[in-house]
């Protein structure tokens, strides 16, 4: 188990032009239907919570979203007609910048239902990133799926620290954004 602060043993993990740092105890698995243009890779901890990556052509995103903030809320919708799930609340939205580039994280709790028969519910906590890159013509979408509250006491900086390392095309970093 983590202390939640921080991820130690980090490693790299770049794609179609993207990079990300991951534990380095995390398995991958790329979408082997992805092209550059458009796919997803996920991210696995040994408890089984996972983090996406998706991208996809950003004409496409801009023609379907007036706003990022649409986009967002449209994922948001997207949890919201799951089957499973009873109720949807948005705990936050943040801005930050990623690769230069303006990006909304936000928190999502489900009440999803406990089980078939059940008429019981277990709260879900989920968070997502999203950000357009037009250097690569292309939109982001980062998530997580928890399955083991357990693994982490803070998972949310996992996410975080996760995301923050994001770059979506070559000379910007995280680094220089900070200079």
């Amino acid at each position: 188990m983590s202390d939640g602060t921080a991820i130690s043993g980090k490693e790299s993990f770049a794609l179609y032009g993207f990079h990300i740092e991951i534990p380095d105890n995390w398995r991958v698995e790329v979408n082997q239907k992805g092209t550059r243009q458009k796919g997803d890779v996920v991210f696995q901890s040994k408890g089984g919570n996972r983090i996406f990556v998706s991208w996809g052509p950003l004409d496409q995103a801009t023609r379907r979203f007036k706003t990022l903030e649409e986009h967002r809320d449209n994922s948001v919708k997207q949890i919201e007609k799951s089957p499973d799930v009873k109720a949807v609340d948005v705990r936050e939205s943040r801005e930050e910048m990623i690769g230069g580039h303006r990006a909304l994280i936000t928190h999502v709790s489900a009440s999803v239902k406990a089980g078939m028969l059940s008429k019981a519910a277990n709260d879900r906590d989920m968070w997502s990133m999203h950000f357009y890159c037009p250097n690569t013509s292309r939109y982001y979408v980062l998530y997580s799926m928890l399955r083991d509250a357990n693994e982490f006491p803070d998972f949310s900086r996992v996410f975080i620290t996760i995301s923050r390392s994001m770059t979506c095309h070559r000379g910007l970093s995280i680094e220089s954004e900070l200079q």
